[in-house]
């Protein structure tokens, strides 16, 4: 009887030990469970390709007038007159409105009435010290009045000349406060209006640390307008910031073009932006990122090889949307090479050996 147990033991421990060599990864079709006899499987594929894996560089942004302000207000009082609404066009130095101003005109003629007189003083004092007359204590008191007069002259001067509200550049006028209109009173720091110059568009965006290093200034862009597809517009890499930016987190890139399509662009529109560098860097091996099969750590894809699905371990070195750059693991002597059809559907039953019938995606990766 323990002759028997003892052998029965043994038969059992035989069994386990020749179980534990079996590998728990993808390759091995015991981690699906059993096979049986499986009738051929419809996949769709992807074609493996070899090319730098940043063909472009795709981001998105808001459209800027290549210069734009708000038109602040440094004055208060009366609003006697406004010479603009939305959608003019005005020119650099053009009166937008203006306060009532009788006051600051007083103010100003009496500081200058002030600063001629400290002027003329000074100027005698100046002979007069020169020619041994006065002394240094009285020639120098007499140049710190005039110094004063002006200083006072210029402050109120500004402030009669803020009483007319100008436009600081040639552009359009893109908005106006509703409390903007004659019989008003305006405050300081109210925003009368917005200019933009639209001679000439920007756009900011922001790229993360893989793509960065491949852009450079002057690099040629295209711009695609979400409310006007068909537009194609060039535009090129005006700026590259050379650090991260402490708000957005990534690095800020600046596209700029100049404006030939007559109105059909507007300030504030958003568009997707195509970036092409002249260097995208080395080729890599290109396969879609929905065909790599993670299992105990490790990756995998299907590839195609006489109608039956091959799996392949690789090393995933970069994945971005539905691009993944992979290659081959150290010691094996599987990889894929360009042009392998890659299984992109059926992944989660799919068994190394099942019998497929491939169909070509003619999807771009």
């Amino acid at each position: 009887m323990k002759i028997k147990l003892t052998v029965i033991l043994l038969f059992v421990i035989l069994i386990i030990s020749c179980g534990s060599d079996k590998k728990d990864d993808i390759s091995s079709a015991s981690s699906y469970g059993e096979t049986g006899e499986k009738e051929a499987v419809p996949v769709y594929t992807q074609k493996a390709i070899e090319e730098p894996f940043f063909t472009s560089i795709d981001s998105s942004g808001i459209i800027e007038g290549i210069r734009e302000a708000d038109i602040i207000s440094e004055t208060s009082g009366l609003i006697t007159e406004v010479f603009f609404e939305i959608g003019d066009y005005v020119n650099e130095g053009d009166v937008l409105l203006k306060v009532e101003d009788r006051m600051a005109g007083i103010s100003f003629e009496s500081s200058r009435q002030d600063y001629e007189a400290a002027r003329i003083e000074f100027e005698a004092l100046e002979k007069s010290f020169k020619t041994g007359g006065s002394s240094q204590l009285i020639f120098s008191q007499g140049r710190a009045r005039l110094e004063s007069a002006r200083l006072r002259m210029e402050q109120v001067r500004d402030t009669f000349d803020n009483t007319s509200i100008k436009a600081p550049f040639d552009g359009y006028i893109s908005g106006r406060d509703i409390s903007i209109s004659v019989g008003s009173y305006i405050q300081p720091s109210v925003a009368v209006t917005h200019i933009v110059d639209t001679s000439s568009f920007r756009l900011r965006l922001t790229l993360g640390e893989d793509e960065i290093p491949l852009v450079k200034k002057g690099d040629d862009a295209q711009i695609i307008l979400n409310s006007l597809p068909d537009l194609n517009i060039k535009a090129t890499v005006d700026a590259v910031s050379p650090g991260s930016s402490r708000t957005a987190g990534g690095f800020p890139v600046i596209l700029s073009w100049k404006n030939e399509l007559n109105g059909s662009v507007k300030s504030g529109m958003s568009a997707a932006v195509r970036i092409k560098p002249d260097n995208m860097g080395t080729n890599m091996l290109i396969v879609p990122s929905s065909s790599i099969v993670s299992r105990n750590g490790l990756n995998y894809i299907f590839r195609v090889k006489d109608n039956t699905a091959e799996a392949v371990e690789v090393r995933l070195t970069q994945s971005l949307g539905n691009r993944a750059s992979i290659s081959k693991i150290p010691g094996t002597d599987l990889m894929v090479e360009p042009g392998d059809l890659i299984i992109v559907t059926g992944l989660n039953t799919l068994i190394p050996g099942d019998s497929v019938i491939p169909s070509l995606l003619e999807d771009s990766l």
